[in-house]
């Protein structure tokens, strides 16, 4: 209840809510190209389009590994926490 005494001295009055007259004539915050216009609108949307398209468009090179490798791999890492798994468990408990 204090907490709540609290926020109530400082809470303000709340915003009285909008005609619906009112909020038809709002003006909609970016503006819309004409189409018949001759310049654009610069869309931020395009332009990451464009950046994107850009940046992938370069070749991918592929450092993959075989997968005898990655096999090796996953045996000796797996096989290295398990061993220290159980010998941590015979030091403590043994």
């Amino acid at each position: 209840m204090q907490a709540h005494r609290k926020t109530e001295s400082y809470a303000g009055s709340a915003p009285s809510e909008a005609s619906e007259s009112a909020v038809q004539g709002v003006v909609p915050p970016f503006p819309k190209a004409d189409p018949s216009a001759a310049y654009a609108i610069p869309s931020p949307a395009h332009a990451l389009q464009e950046r994107l398209e850009t940046a992938f468009a370069e070749p991918v090179v592929e450092n993959r590994w075989s997968p005898r490798r990655t096999l090796a791999f996953l045996v000796f890492t797996c096989g290295a926490f398990w061993g220290a798994m159980v010998g941590g468990a015979i030091h403590l408990f043994g």
